[in-house]
């Protein structure tokens, strides 16, 4: 019965709900996250599901080709050799996990399984959010606010985001050949106060003036030239609590005269790579104490790298 989600038929009897309803519910986890994502769907995916032995899996990249040109009349074409980058991206266990007894599932009036699909795709999607933030942050360069400065401790009060970083930003993407999502744009993860203060240029465009000419991103607030911008608590700064999903301790007190600070990222397409080994799923603890307690998690073993440094750009404001 190991492996098995039961529960008890209406004869009181312990029974074991077949694997096609953990499936369902699985669903319902990732469903539950996609309200809650953010970065995900910026990344290159690949997705290896035991096909090869290690704790790594490689995202190839291939360079441009050895630039061509005009022909001669008589003379051979020559071939070009193609060439390629390798990144191998660690994967690691991820999970989390909930308990049930039998009386909070017999007595309460909500279905206590839903729920906790509910509650265990929220969490599941803050996890892989913070792990692909993580990851950006691992990789890239960083640029400040304030132009003269070469560290966080150059940073004042006054070096709020604005559109002369933004376009600082841009000018290093594009000068890096950094290619842009759908050939159109760049994009820059913001935290709210990063972008209070993006909203006051006259040049912001809000989404909601081109919202209909394409899909909007699952937390895209607006515009500016080439740069689509997503808000995110999940951005790190140095003024949230120590226990929330943003704090970030080498942000605290870090600018001049002990300014807090934040961190925005802007990057291009191809910049980062996710590798699943094991996408999400639900699983439960089997049958304890004769069916009086059920545990539900769920879990999953993937990882994340930025394959392209010069295509990512942290940004450090107050």
């Amino acid at each position: 019965m190991a492996n098995q989600y039961t529960g008890t038929d209406t004869s009181g009897n312990v029974v074991a709900n077949p694997s096609a309803l953990r499936s369902i519910y699985s669903l319902d986890i990732e469903h539950e996250a996609m309200g809650v994502m953010r970065y995900e769907e910026f990344a290159v995916q690949k997705t290896e599901l035991g096909t090869a032995p290690g704790d790594s899996i490689t995202v190839t990249t291939y360079n441009n080709l050895a630039r061509g040109g005009e022909l001669t009349e008589g003379i051979s074409l020559e071939t070009k050799s193609m060439s390629a980058t390798e990144a191998k991206i660690l994967v690691k266990e991820f999970g989390n996990a909930i308990g049930l007894t039998e009386r909070l599932a017999q007595l309460s009036w909500d279905d206590m399984m839903a729920e906790g699909s509910v509650l265990l795709g929220r969490d599941y999607a803050t996890v892989r959010d913070l792990m692909l933030r993580d990851a950006l942050v691992a990789g890239g360069n960083v640029i400040f606010a304030n132009p003269s400065a070469s560290a966080l401790v150059g940073v004042t009060d006054d070096d709020v985001m604005d559109v002369e970083v933004i376009r600082l930003g841009v000018e290093n993407l594009s000068t890096a050949n950094a290619p842009k999502f759908r050939g159109d744009f760049y994009i820059c993860f913001v935290h709210p106060h990063q972008a209070a203060a993006l909203k006051r240029d006259p040049e912001w465009i809000s989404a909601q003036r081109y919202a209909g000419s394409r899909r909007i991103f699952n937390g895209e607030i607006g515009r500016w030239e080439d740069v689509v911008f997503i808000q995110t608590t999940h951005q790190g700064n140095g003024v949230a609590g120590s226990a929330d999903a943003g704090y970030d301790a080498t942000l605290v007190g870090t600018g001049a005269a002990a300014a807090d600070l934040y961190r925005a990222t802007l990057f291009s397409d191809q910049a980062i790579g996710l590798a699943d080994a094991l996408p999400v799923e639900l699983r439960d603890d089997g049958v304890k104490d004769f069916g009086r307690l059920h545990g539900l998690a769920w879990y999953g073993i993937w990882g994340a790298k930025v394959l392209e440094n010069d295509y990512v750009h942290h940004i450090i404001t107050a």
